[in-house]
């Protein structure tokens, strides 16, 4: 709900709720349903979305098509619109930084209430470890400044900042 690339998006704060609800319903879903999403805690209170290295595109259900339509008359297409060139820049330094086969951890929440129960290290620490099995590097983003010590703390090192 805070993060700065969502409050860009959608800046008022009474219609971001309501949209980020709809985008993360069907985010998850689609990323569950193809083998990318992960949670922990009883009821979930962490997720994560990670991509595998070689990983096929998503694909989309027929059901999940049906909830893209009531996101598509929310604010998000706007949001996205406006923050088109900030999405460009970050896939430009994904391509820069990861160009090889890698792990990608493409969107990681855990609930505010259940942050420092170690929720983040069960979200990251077995992409980690099966990274270092198959040799190969991970790789995530951030806009949120805050994170990068959480990040550096599972061994990711920021490779570079930009202005957003």
């Amino acid at each position: 709900m805070e993060d700065p690339l969502c409050a860009f998006m959608l800046p008022f704060k009474r219609t971001r709720l309501r949209t980020l609800k709809k985008f993360f319903h069907l985010y998850g879903e689609v990323n569950i349903k193809n083998g990318c999403g992960f949670g922990v805690g009883e009821p979930v209170q962490g997720v994560a979305y990670w991509q595998s290295p070689g990983q096929d595109d998503l694909s989309f259900s027929l059901k999940s098509l049906g909830k893209l339509l009531p996101l598509l008359l929310t604010w998000y297409p706007v949001g996205y619109y406006r923050a088109r060139s900030i999405l460009s820049r970050t896939d430009l330094m994904h391509k820069k930084y990861a160009s090889e086969p890698h792990f990608y951890l493409d969107n990681l929440g855990v609930l505010p209430y259940a942050r420092g129960q170690g929720l983040s290290s069960r979200l990251i620490r077995p992409f980690l470890e099966q990274a270092d099995t198959q040799n190969v590097i991970a790789y995530t983003d951030t806009v949120t400044r805050s994170n990068v010590a959480l990040y550096e703390h599972f061994g990711f090192e920021c490779l570079e900042e930009a202005p957003i």
